[in-house]
């Protein structure tokens, strides 16, 4: 009896001393962020400087792409590690929407709580309202911010919806004003931060609105006019400030050591934004966002609708001033969380993405045998990657761009590698890839449970 009670204080203590050891995680999700709205991804007005040196001293990665060009299937995707098809959430979806991430989804939020994790959101959730879908439901224990884009009101959308900012499920501000999300967002989670104690590991996922259309009044008058990059440089560069006070209080609680920073975006720039977006009168082309080299827009799955700014950093762990080049995906953020907290996967649940720990650790250049990335966008499959190389297959009524219409649907194959823009079809120059790329592309995974 004495001799078994010795063993299960001795496995408590290690269990405990186990806990303590596991990193907290700090997840950023920019809306609608272009690839280069950074000065560390090449933007030459809009200046960044917390997540410049966040990349300089973590890693930069340059070939990080999201799994959907659009906000409710990206979300769904990067909590999960399962493409939005398998949820049946093919597009953003409006207030009262019968669709919503299912209960039978394990979420990142879910699977760490598993592990003894205190979880918390903070920002837009985008994907679904009824109780069964609401943040708390899927994991976080807390919840603080807005259910949709803050452009779900007139002009921009015809809703009957009044928007608010929720506190877990009750309405706490009524019309927020654009112009104060940042600062509510970044005054909640520092708050969090503030009641965090070293041993008990957290979770924040913090997703903010901007810099999603409209900007035009999403800055303070204190804030105006900060930036050379008009409305969107200066919403990007409060962001960017933003994220460096959370950071300080980060490091004020002793935490930085052993806390995970991640930031990324759910999809490209929305470049070609209905003219709904501009009927505030006040919002211009420039203020969306620009994708640097990359052809497209959000809603398209040419590269400059899903290739997004990726930055890394922890502590000792993560390569100072590494730029990973090789294809990773917003799908393998679970899994490679999975492997930092040592949580077992989702059970049951066919998972999409893969761990990318050794790339992200330096410990591999590339990830020598990454799984193909399907895009999916408004409830199909539009194109299929492997390594460098991406086949694209678009018919008009599945919501992407068509540019050689003389084929129905429009086939295209790229190197991304040689050609980043995707400005030359080379479809008819390697018909081998194209045979082994189309039957890739052919096996997506529609609607399943598991």
């Amino acid at each position: 009896m004495v001799k078994s009670i010795v063993f299960s204080v001795i496995f408590f203590c290690v269990g405990v001393a186990h806990a303590q050891q596991r990193p907290n995680i700090i997840l950023v999700l920019a809306d609608d962020m272009g690839y280069s709205d950074l000065s560390c991804y090449g933007n030459p007005v809009i200046r960044t400087p917390f997540l410049d040196g966040m990349a300089r001293r973590g890693v930069r990665a340059t070939n990080y792409v999201v799994p959907s060009p659009s906000c409710t299937p990206s979300r769904a995707s990067l909590l999960t590690g399962r493409y939005a098809s398998r949820m049946n959430l093919p597009a953003p979806i409006g207030p009262g929407s019968p669709l919503g991430i299912p209960p039978r989804e394990v979420t990142l939020a879910e699977m760490l709580k598993g592990v003894g994790y205190s979880t918390a959101m903070i920002g837009k959730w985008h994907l679904g309202d009824h109780p069964e879908s609401h943040p708390m439901a899927q994991g976080f224990d807390s919840y603080f911010g807005l259910l949709y884009s803050h452009d779900y009101r007139a002009p921009y959308v015809k809703s009957d919806t009044t928007l608010a900012i929720f506190r877990g499920h009750e309405r706490e501000v009524n019309r927020p004003a654009d112009s104060s999300l940042v600062q509510l967002y970044t005054k909640e989670a520092i708050a969090y931060i503030d009641r965090q104690q070293k041993g008990q590991p957290f979770f924040l996922y913090l997703a903010h609105n901007m810099p999603h259309l409209p900007v035009a009044f999403a800055s303070t008058t204190a804030n105006k006019g900060r930036s050379d990059g008009g409305a969107l440089g200066d919403v990007v560069e409060q962001l960017d400030a933003s994220l460096g006070e959370i950071w300080a209080s980060v490091e004020a609680k002793g935490l930085a050591d052993n806390t995970i920073f991640l930031f990324t975006s759910d999809n490209g720039p929305w470049i070609e934004f209905p003219d709904r977006e501009s009927g505030d009168g006040a919002t211009k082309r420039w203020d969306a966002g620009t994708a640097g080299v990359f052809r497209g827009s959000k809603g398209q799955t040419y590269e400059g609708g899903v290739r997004e700014p990726f930055i890394v950093y922890w502590r000792a762990h993560t390569p100072a001033g590494a730029m990973v080049t090789s294809m990773i995906s917003g799908l393998d953020v679970l899994p490679t969380l999975a492997d930092w907290t040592e949580a077992p996967l989702p059970a049951g649940r066919t998972m999409d993405g893969q761990s990318v720990s050794d790339v992200l650790l330096g410990k591999a250049s590339r990830h020598p045998a990454h799984r193909p990335i399907y895009y999916y966008n408004n409830g199909v499959c539009e194109a299929v990657r492997q390594g460098d190389w991406k086949y694209r297959e678009v018919t008009a009524t599945s919501g992407g761009r068509i540019t050689n219409t003389g084929q129905s649907p429009a086939k295209e194959l790229f190197n991304l590698a040689w050609d980043p823009s995707e400005r030359t079809n080379v479809i008819a120059e390697y018909p081998e890839k194209v045979k082994e790329l189309k039957g890739l592309f052919d096996k997506f995974p529609g609607m399943s449970e598991n």
